[in-house]
């Protein structure tokens, strides 16, 4: 699990709640069950309206395995496996990799080394793995997309809830208690319409585009070093080229170093 999301959306509860407390409100006041139906299917809908379906599925799909899970993503592992089959291919040619790719469990890295084994050029198996990496990309910020765009169409539903509820406050003007308890829950609508966007939905897809890079960063490193592997690279010569890909911060804790 990704701490830094349910830590993230933890403490953002928790600091509006105390501020809240220290106000001399209550918390549970904020939980209003009309609000919340009014924000957030209304806001997913409005965005499922601007958003291709393959994305909408995508969105919901990956919410779990992409947002809230931490990335599998593992360069330096990837490398060691990279460099592996290097060595391999160097020494005994490209066909003595054809059961070590058939057991290969990324799909990236298995098309790209099973069409070099099957003898295409290296222009070719680049292009290929381009556009891979392209529809890889475009996916995910599609999916992405569709939650930033639900997060920026949420504090427009809050001011519609607000606008809903302030309307049947002031049909209750002969009930003063009835017409406060309406103005609160305008306002409770408001509020929550806010705080959807700019800690649930938004932060989901800025999250989902963030990972997103690290797995498109993965493919156009094992395209580098499939490469490599065609193009008889020295192991050494490729490894160098391959740790390029890794930030400062893997790079100082790199096993290479």
């Amino acid at each position: 699990m990704d701490l830094t999301v349910v830590l993230g959306i933890l403490l953002a509860i928790t600091s509006l709640s105390v501020g809240d407390i220290l106000e001399g409100g209550n918390p549970a006041h904020l939980i209003h069950i009309s609000s919340l139906l009014i924000i957030f299917p209304t806001a997913m809908f409005a965005a499922m309206v601007a958003t291709d379906g393959p994305y909408v599925k995508g969105a919901f799909k990956n919410l779990g395995p992409i947002v809230f899970k931490k990335s599998t993503v593992n360069l330096e592992e990837r490398i060691k496996e990279i460099i592996g089959l290097a060595v391999m291919a160097r020494r005994d040619g490209l066909l003595s990799l054809e059961q070590k790719v058939a057991n290969l469990d990324n799909e990236f890295l298995k098309q790209g080394l099973g069409m070099a084994v099957d003898g295409n050029e290296v222009d070719t198996i680049a292009e290929a793995l381009e556009l891979v990496i392209e529809e890889t990309e475009e996916y995910y910020h599609g999916c992405a997309h569709y939650w930033i765009l639900a997060g920026e169409t949420s504090p427009v539903m809050g001011l519609v809830g607000a606008v809903m509820g302030l309307i049947l406050a002031l049909q209750k003007l002969d009930d003063p208690a009835a017409m406060a308890a309406g103005i609160a829950g305008a306002f409770t609508a408001t509020v929550t319409g806010i705080f959807s966007a700019y800690v649930l939905l938004g932060p989901f897809g800025q999250k989902m585009k963030a990972k997103s890079h690290h797995i498109v960063k993965e493919q156009k490193m094992m395209l580098e070093g499939i490469i490599g592997i065609v193009h008889g690279d020295n192991p050494r010569t490729l490894e160098a080229k391959l740790l390029n890909f890794l930030s400062p911060a893997e790079e100082k804790h790199s096993q290479f170093n």
